[in-house]
């Protein structure tokens, strides 16, 4: 799988993102805990709704230093202006890969939500269309919801303490190969399995997957935190990841090992998020 990497830095501090991570200590977060409906204490397990906001540039397009901060920065304030969220975190993206080539995944913001209504009405509200329309002058943008069962803690649902502090997300879309038939639930809970496998052999922190019930074709996404950038580079290089990628080595291919091909990866820093020092 090659992978294309953004060529800038994201070690030190912005002078209006200092943190794209859990929000527990915002104000976002404090409205979320507020707000957040009672948990039950006999549920081992709780839904949440999440939704991922991402910047596709054109292939071999480049950005000014001020663009490019201007793009984060107009992502980063979509948690201001979120309601209901419980934790969120936004970045650029470290590497990508997609199946068509036709584009340079540039940086997203993600939110989750207790409720499905709050998901909703961020998707459909006018915080995120005005984000959409001041960011397609130079980008197109996509926008993903699924649901998924956290565990049923104050640390996993709002992504806090310090296995979260900082890290790395890994986020993939699953679709159908091209040509096949739309996979069996068994099939695309076997690959689900696999995954969560291979991410817990690499030391993630929380995994999510749930079908994107925004797309209008079968899609599964898949996000993973991971503490440290190597643990995700070895799930990135994991045999499960291989054999999903086929797409991506070889656009249009139509494996038959697989009910579903990776379309889309990329590797996102949360944390600190830095200025870069060139135009990217």
């Amino acid at each position: 799988m090659n992978f294309s990497r953004a060529p800038c830095s994201t070690s030190g501090r912005s002078a209006q993102l200092t943190r794209h991570n859990a929000l527990a200590s915002t104000r976002v977060g404090a409205r979320a805990r507020v707000s957040a409906p009672p948990r039950s204490a006999l549920a081992d397990a709780v839904p949440v709704w999440e939704t991922l906001v991402v910047v596709n540039g054109a292939a071999g397009s480049r950005l000014t230093l001020e663009a490019y901060q201007e793009l984060l920065d107009t992502l980063w304030e979509l948690q201001t202006s979120t309601s209901g969220a419980c934790c969120a975190s936004a970045g650029p993206f470290l590497q990508s890969a997609t199946r068509d080539g036709a584009g340079l995944l540039q940086a997203a913001v993600y939110h989750r939500f207790s409720e499905q209504a709050e998901a909703q009405h961020f998707v459909e509200g006018p915080a995120f269309a005005d984000a959409d329309a001041r960011l397609l002058g130079s980008a197109t943008v996509s926008l993903s919801l699924w649901e998924v069962l956290v565990p049923n803690n104050e640390d996993a649902l709002l992504k806090q303490g310090p296995a979260f502090d900082t890290g790395v997300d890994v986020i993939l879309s699953l679709e159908p190969a091209a040509g096949a038939a739309a996979p069996t639930a068994d099939l695309i809970a076997e690959t689900v399995v696999r995954l969560q496998s291979a991410a817990t052999e690499t030391n993630s922190v929380q995994v999510s997957c749930g079908a994107d019930l925004l797309s209008m074709t079968p899609k599964l996404m898949w996000m993973g935190r991971f503490q440290r950038e190597e643990n995700a580079q070895r799930f990135l290089r994991s045999p499960t990841i291989a054999q999903l990628s086929s797409a991506l080595r070889s656009p249009g291919s139509n494996p038959s090992t697989t009910p579903l091909v990776l379309t889309s990866v990329a590797l996102m820093e949360v944390g600190l998020v830095e200025e870069p020092e060139e135009s990217v």
